[in-house]
């Protein structure tokens, strides 16, 4: 315990602040749904969701992996207007344009031939033009997250945008002027717009144009590179998605927009017992980072352990408040969702679970194990479909919770096989007491990446 009090007391300077910053989303977004909530009959307010979460989904989609292709590669120590890094971003702004703009074209036919679908896809073409600026939002959130500036990654879509939203949708409640569903989908996307667009105009503030002419300034084969690394990171981010959305898009497209509206409601509720961990990959990876550079297996090992039991237990106790107050928290959206209490409690469990194995996904694809990630959860994915159909069937809401939580599992457990491997470290939770009952630390041996790995980690 003296070891996990050091460690909150040396990092609380960058924790507290992306904790705080990430409890406040949470917060925020809560209230979104509960100011939609109280000014959306049931059915529109499902189809709000619904219409989010298709968004969201293509979103995280479109952003094509660049996300995650800056945060591996960019050199932040290099001074403004490095020749990798204009490169870097050069690729980067070519491969949002592509997928910004292919989701832009497909909303255009929608808009156009909106009558012809069925009620519930009427304003699908707004969940694609939010998409598309979804995209270019969680981009620039982890440039600037991986220059440290936490404030301008997370104020901006975590803080701003929640906060108008909650005043404008309760605005146009008491006005009387929503316009249902989809007017509350429309009021979140325009105001997504415009802090985004804050964002780029600072963005390109920091990096000027000089990225759009630098194709050249790298060789050839790092372009290779990079594109095999961003096929490889699309892939995963599709399954990742897909995991985060297809249940609530499915139950809305399947059983209605009361049980999607829920449904959606009760993964937010669950997702608060993830804010330890969220904190962790904001601020932790690149701490962990560190110890690689220098080849400290020894020291990585005690911050991973330490963190991931840190984030297990502040989960495990947040999920044990929650099963106390759950009917209270769904009653307050919908009376009508303290009878799915127990769909709560499945969801909660899956979040703890994924507290327990702490940074473990952010360290694989960061140290070279996307290739290994995007394979095992491929095949995992189909096998989870099939239990999905089949749990959906007999348990409803519950089976598809359950779902969830093992293919979640399932997941959380191939990173943690591959980091073993490789890096011969142990990311579950309960790794913070082997120094003191299973040995010792870890045998520190050197190069525990594979050539070239510790270097592409550290700008995390």
């Amino acid at each position: 315990m003296r070891e996990l009090l050091d460690l909150a007391w040396n990092g609380a300077g960058r924790f507290l602040p992306a904790f705080s910053s990430r409890f406040s989303s949470t917060l925020l977004s809560f209230l979104v749904l509960l100011a939609a909530s109280h000014f959306l009959p049931t059915s529109e307010y499902g189809l709000y969701v619904f219409l989010f979460s298709i968004g969201s989904a293509l979103g995280l989609i479109a952003v094509l992996g660049q996300q995650i292709l800056v945060v591996k590669h960019y050199r932040r120590a290099e001074a403004s207007g490095h020749p990798l890094n204009q490169a870097l971003l050069g690729v980067n702004a070519r491969w949002l344009a592509l997928g910004c703009f292919a989701l832009l074209a497909a909303a255009l036919p929608l808009w156009l031939f909106a009558d012809r679908l069925p009620p519930t896809y009427h304003y699908l073409w707004l969940a694609f033009v939010f998409a598309a600026i979804f995209a270019l939002s969680e981009y620039l959130q982890n440039y600037f997250r991986i220059h440290g500036r936490i404030n301008m990654s997370l104020v901006p879509r975590e803080i701003v945008w929640r906060g108008s939203s909650i005043l404008l949708i309760a605005g146009a409640g008491l006005a009387g002027v929503m316009g249902g569903g989809a007017g509350a989908m429309a009021i979140v996307t325009g105001l997504l717009a415009a802090t985004t667009l804050y964002q780029s105009v600072c963005f390109i503030q920091d990096e000027g144009l000089g990225w759009l002419r630098a194709r050249d300034q790298v060789p050839a084969e790092t372009h290779g590179e990079w594109r095999r690394e961003s096929g490889y990171f699309i892939a995963n981010n599709v399954l990742n998605s897909a995991s985060a959305y297809l249940e609530t898009i499915l139950i809305g497209a399947l059983l209605g927009l009361n049980e999607a509206g829920f449904y959606f409601v009760a993964v937010r509720i669950s997702m608060l017992l993830l804010l330890p961990l969220a904190a962790i990959d904001t601020v932790g990876i690149p701490m962990i980072a560190a110890r690689f550079q220098k080849s400290d297996t020894a020291g990585a090992q005690l911050l991973i352990g330490r963190l991931s039991f840190a984030s297990f237990c502040i989960s495990l106790l947040g999920a044990l408040a929650l099963a106390v107050v759950a009917p209270f928290i769904l009653h307050l959206f919908n009376a009508e969702f303290v009878q799915h209490e127990n769909v709560l409690v499945a969801l909660c469990v899956m979040s703890v679970s994924l507290a327990f194995f702490g940074p473990g996904s952010w360290l694989l694809m960061i140290g070279g194990g996307e290739r290994f990630f995007l394979i095992a959860r491929a095949i995992m994915f189909v096998l989870y479909l099939g239990l999905l159909y089949a749990l959906a069937r007999v348990g409803g809401l519950m089976g598809i919770a359950i779902a969830g939580l093992i293919f979640s599992t399932a997941s959380s457990l191939a990173a943690w096989y591959w980091i073993k491997q490789k890096w011969r470290i142990d990311n579950m939770a309960t790794a913070f007491f082997r120094p003191f009952l299973f040995g010792g630390a870890p045998e520190d041996k050197p190069d525990p990446l594979p050539p070239g790995r510790a270097s592409e980690g550290a700008g995390r």
